[in-house]
C-alpha cells in the first residue's frame, strides 16, 4: 500500500474541505475472468436498469427481480436460486414530501423488502454467494469526514431508516451468505437519479445553490457505482463500503461546476424555507449533506474513471 494525497474539489466561496490522506492499493483490482450471474431488485429504477446494461456487456447474466415477486416467498426463492449474486436496490424515492404515508412507505419499500428478501434466500437452493444490499451516506452526520471506520451516526428519520436497512440486511450472514452494505451517495448519470431533476432548470439558466450551499454532496457517477457493485461481488469482501468518489465537496461547488460544464449562470438560491414548503420533513436531505470517503475501495484496489465533479459532468453532458 502506498498513501496518497487526495485533493478535494473547491470552488470560490464553498466551505474549505481539505485535502485528505488515504492508504490506495498501489496495484488496481483487476477483477476475475468467470461470468456471474445476478439477481437484481430495483431492477427497472435508475441504478438497477444501468446496472443490468453493465453487466450484461461484460459477459454476466441478470434476473430481474420484479415487485410482484415479493408477494410469495417460495417463488422469490425460486428465482433467487441459483444466482451467484444478489444485489437489492429496491426503495421508493427519499427526495419527495415527507408525509405520514411517504415515511411509512420508505420504511417498508426497504425494510420490509430486505426482510422478505433474506426470508426467501433462506429457502433458495443453492443459495447465492453474495448479498449486496444498498444504503445511504445520509447515515453519517454532517461534520467531520466520515469513512467506514466512524461509528457515529445522526439520529434522525434517514439515519434510523438506513440503520434498520442495514440491520435487516445483514440477516443473511446468519445464512452464511457473504453479505456488502454499500452506503450510497448522490448518484449521477444521464436520464435518472437527481441530474434528470435538476437539467432543464439549470439549461434554462435558473439554477443555484440550496440554502446555504455549504452542506457536503458525496455523490458518484452510475458507471463507476456499476463497476463498484460488480467489484465488490467479485472480490470477497464484507460489511460497509462507501459508494462515493473519492472527491467529495460541498453544494456550492457542485452548482458551480455544473454551470460551467453546462455554460450556463447559477445566479438563484433555492432558499431552504421553500423546500421545507415543498417537501415538508423531507426537506432535511437537501439542506444537510456529508463528507463521505470511499476509504475501504480505494485500499482494496478500486479505480474511479470519474474521480472529479467535472471528470462526471462532462461525461453526462458531452
Amino acid at each position: 500500500m502506498c498513501r496518497f494525497l487526495i485533493p478535494s474539489e473547491a470552488c470560490p466561496g464553498s466551505a474549505k474541505i481539505p485535502s485528505v490522506s488515504l492508504r490506495i492499493a498501489k496495484t488496481p483490482f483487476r477483477g476475475y475472468t468467470v461470468n456471474m450471474k445476478f439477481a437484481i431488485t430495483g431492477a427497472t429504477g435508475f441504478v438497477g436498469s444501468n446496472l443490468i446494461s453493465f453487466l450484461e456487456k461484460n459477459g454476466h447474466g441478470t434476473v430481474p427481480v420484479l415487485r410482484g415477486d415479493f408477494a410469495d416467498t417460495e417463488q422469490l426463492a425460486a428465482k433467487l436460486a441459483g444466482a451467484d449474486a444478489v444485489v437489492n436496490l429496491a426503495g421508493a424515492p427519499i427526495v419527495a414530501r415527507w408525509t405520514q404515508n411517504h415515511m411509512k412507505t420508505l420504511k417498508e419499500s426497504r425494510i420490509q423488502t430486505a426482510r422478505k428478501l433474506v426470508s426467501a434466500l433462506e429457502h433458495a437452493l443453492p443459495k447465492p454467494a453474495v448479498l449486496v444490499s444498498a444504503s445511504a451516506v445520509g447515515l453519517y452526520p454532517d461534520f467531520r469526514r466520515q469513512t467506514e471506520n466512524s461509528f457515529t451516526v445522526k439520529h434522525d428519520f434517514l439515519a434510523a431508516l438506513c440503520e434498520e436497512w442495514e440491520t435487516a440486511a445483514r440477516e443473511a450472514e446468519s445464512l452464511r451468505i457473504r453479505t456488502v452494505i454499500l452506503r450510497f451517495g448522490a448518484v449521477l448519470g444521464k436520464g435518472g437519479g437527481m441530474i434528470k431533476k435538476i437539467r432543464i432548470p439549470f439549461f434554462l439558466g435558473l439554477g443555484g445553490r440550496i440554502a446555504s450551499g455549504k452542506q457536503g454532496f458525496s455523490w458518484i457517477h452510475i458507471e463507476d457505482l456499476c463497476r463498484l457493485i460488480l467489484f465488490v461481488a467479485e472480490k470477497g469482501g464484507s460489511g460497509v463500503y462507501n459508494a462515493v468518489s473519492p472527491n467529495p465537496t460541498d453544494n456550492i461547488c457542485f452548482t458551480r461546476t455544473l454551470a460551467r460544464v453546462l455554460h450556463r449562470p447559477a445566479i438563484l438560491p433555492v432558499p431552504e424555507f421553500a423546500l421545507k414548503l415543498l417537501f415538508g420533513k423531507g426537506a432535511r436531505v437537501l439542506t444537510s449533506g456529508q463528507i463521505v470517503l470511499p476509504e475501504r475501495a480505494l485500499q482494496e484496489g478500486f479505480t474511479f474513471h470519474y474521480p472529479t465533479l467535472k471528470d462526471a459532468l462532462s461525461k453526462i453532458f458531452i
